[in-house]
């Protein structure tokens, strides 16, 4: 068991703790003494991260330069305390002298460890004792290169028979956020498999590694075969089975109904199930082909008001703790319980509606094809567009298949008549380029804007995030969630905000996001946060929308904060529809285009009939977004002079 230490602790430059830190660090620095006592590993290991700390240029607003000044000085003379404790680690003292490090100074330890080239001193079969021990943690150790290859041999003997190797290599090679880990180059990749087996079909398995096993690519650094994937889907399912009684788990459900009643919808809940139902009379009236196109924008919502999917995955929606919990792998759909939530509600809307539609003697697919052979000629003069419509008596199978494959024609249309200003047909025939969703063209030479620095992140974070620490006030306790929330709900002036808080504040008026007037009043700046909430909410911002805006956000992509691009879809729609269709992009993805192609599909009949009303979902969008550009392309050539 280590000792605990209630030390300062540096995490990074730009943590928001800093001030906090910065005070804890003050009767310290202001009581050091260069011949005091430091053979405490951890009261060394304090002063290291004190001096990290300092060494940032980080300062209190209490303090005055001179001061400032003088603790820049003083922790100059911590680096020879640093040695000389490390210094005195040797053989006989190096377990124990490790096992006495504070849990939070444990990856200093080993930093220093290694930059005073301690190693040298500790023989390989002490190493080795230490390395078998069922306590040592063994990632702690590989962040360091040098120490890694020091002992090359006695870290491949305990990475081959540890328990702790299958969840190292995941995290080096299967997880989005890679940790900095270096394997000794004895230890070969051929060996991975075996490992992996060994964990799949052990009796102590983690249903996040299973899935990470499961649902990731196979590499030349990291090979996962196609029996060792079914292998670890298996042990997914043998383990919920046999932790079914003892799980804990939040379930929510959505309910979704047509029905006479006088609002157009209505939306209760039970629990945790969700019921919405909507106005059967208003459905009934509105069966022209245009009107079905705009009740899925309108009456289902699946689009917002600026013409971007509502049922997408953005990182605004994932929490904290989902992100924590989540099994994150490299190529992995980052979403959370919204877009779940979201997603089976659109199923459930998509599935009501089309019998609703049917029950009429509509098909879905021929408002598809309506669109693209009538309306496009009719409305905007644009003839060339073509799209085949499976049967209403076709099978699944055979409707995934064409509809999958007409979704990529019109998508190849699109980009045609942006290129080159018309459809032409033998061209097209003979293209067989595939449509990469990211690269669409748009109409529109101003269309999208994104996040383009660490500043503009760390500025919405600040503002927006429940996780920035700048929303609890004593004035207000626990009353908001975010500092935006705080000061748009009450009068806040920078006296109310505690000191580790102010250092944030100031930065924010130094981005020109906050304000502060005479009476120290803190006061959000309009446009910019507003386009800075629009775009945390949402990940792109849509231009053509955004007309008394533009200047602010021109000028935000002059200083690189901003980035424009001019696409059909935004980067949250294009990575919906890869996730949806393909693997190119999301290990994890559905694959439905593929999967339809080359008659790999499932032969449930139900999850083919899921599968058909996502790729009804995804027409939906496209028709939609390129509804939009033509409408606004429309537009722009009328009042063209």
């Amino acid at each position: 068991m280590r000792p605990e230490y209630d030390g300062v602790k540096f995490y990074s430059k730009e943590d928001f703790g800093s001030a906090w830190a910065l005070q804890k660090a003050e009767p310290t620095l202001a009581s050091f003494n260069a011949d005091g006592d430091y053979n405490d590993i951890n009261k060394v290991l304090e002063l290291y991260n004190i001096q990290q700390l300092i060494e940032t240029g980080a300062a209190l607003t209490s303090w005055t330069d001179e001061i400032h000044k003088r603790y820049c000085a003083l922790v100059k003379q911590f680096e020879p305390i640093l040695g000389r404790r490390f210094g005195k680690i040797d053989n006989s003292s190096f377990v124990e002298t490790q096992e006495s490090v504070s849990i939070i100074y444990l990856d200093d330890f080993w930093k220093l460890f290694v930059k005073f080239k301690v190693y040298e001193r500790i023989s390989s079969e002490v190493m080795r004792g230490y390395l078998n021990k069922p306590e040592t943690t063994l990632y702690k150790l590989l962040m360091h290169k040098e120490l890694v290859g020091h002992y090359d041999e006695e870290f491949a003997e305990v990475l081959r028979i540890s328990d702790q190797t299958a969840r190292i290599l995941a995290s080096k090679f299967l997880e989005r956020n890679k940790s900095v880990c270096y394997l000794p180059k004895s230890f070969k990749p051929a060996e991975f498999e075996e490992i992996f087996l060994r964990y799949v079909h052990g009796d102590n398995v983690n249903a996040n590694l299973l899935q990470l096993i499961y649902k990731s690519q196979s590499s030349a650094e990291c090979p996962i075969s196609d029996s060792l994937r079914l292998e670890a889907k298996r042990a997914i399912k043998k383990f919920w089975q046999d932790h079914s009684a003892e799980a804990t788990s939040i379930e929510y459900g959505v309910g979704v109904g047509f029905r006479q009643q006088d609002e157009l919808k209505t939306c209760n809940r039970e629990g945790s199930k969700f019921l919405i139902s909507y106005n059967v009379g208003w459905l009934e009236k509105t069966l022209d082909y245009p009107l079905i196109l705009h009740n899925f924008r309108y009456v289902f919502e699946m689009i917002d008001w600026q013409g971007r999917s509502k049922l997408v995955s953005v990182k605004s929606d994932i929490g904290a703790i989902e992100r924590a919990f989540a099994v994150d792998g490299i190529k992995f759909y980052r979403c959370g319980s919204q877009f779940n939530m979201m997603s089976a509600m659109s199923n459930a809307q998509m599935s009501l509606y089309c019998d609703f539609l049917a029950a009429h003697v509509i098909n879905l697919e021929d408002v598809f094809k309506w669109f693209f052979e009538k309306y496009l000629p009719e409305e905007f003069g644009v003839v060339g567009f073509s799209m085949n419509t499976s049967s209403s008596t076709a099978t699944y199978i055979e409707k995934c298949r064409n509809l999958a494959s007409e979704m990529d024609g019109v998508l190849k249309q699109f980009r045609m008549f942006v290129l080159n200003g018309s459809i032409d047909r033998e061209l097209f025939e003979m293209s067989s380029e595939h449509v990469v969703f990211e690269s669409v063209p748009s109409l529109l030479t101003k269309k999208y804007a994104y996040a383009a620095s660490d500043d503009i992140e760390k500025e919405m974070f600040a503002l927006f995030s429940d996780q920035a620490l700048l929303g609890y006030t004593e004035k207000t306790k626990s009353k908001y969630a975010t500092l935006f929330q705080l000061l748009s709900g009450e009068e806040m002036r920078e006296s109310d905000f505690e000191p580790f808080q102010t250092t944030s504040l100031e930065w924010l008026v130094q981005r020109g996001s906050l304000w502060i007037d005479d009476a120290e009043i803190v006061k959000l700046s309009n446009p910019r946060v507003k386009i800075l909430k629009d775009l945390y909410e949402h990940d792109a911002l849509c231009l053509c929308w955004h007309d008394s805006w533009i200047s602010q956000i021109d000028h935000m992509i002059e200083l690189g904060d901003l980035r424009g691009k001019a696409t059909l879809f935004s980067q949250p729609e294009a990575d919906y529809l890869d996730y949806i269709l393909n693997k190119s992009k999301f290990s994890d993805g559905l694959d439905l285009r593929n999967k339809y192609i080359h008659s790999t599909y499932s032969t449930n009949e139900t999850e083919q009939q899921t599968d058909y009303i996502q790729l009804l979902k995804l027409m939906v969008l496209i028709i939609t977004k390129m509804n939009d550009e033509f409408c606004i392309w429309k537009d722009n050539k009328e009042v063209t002079p």
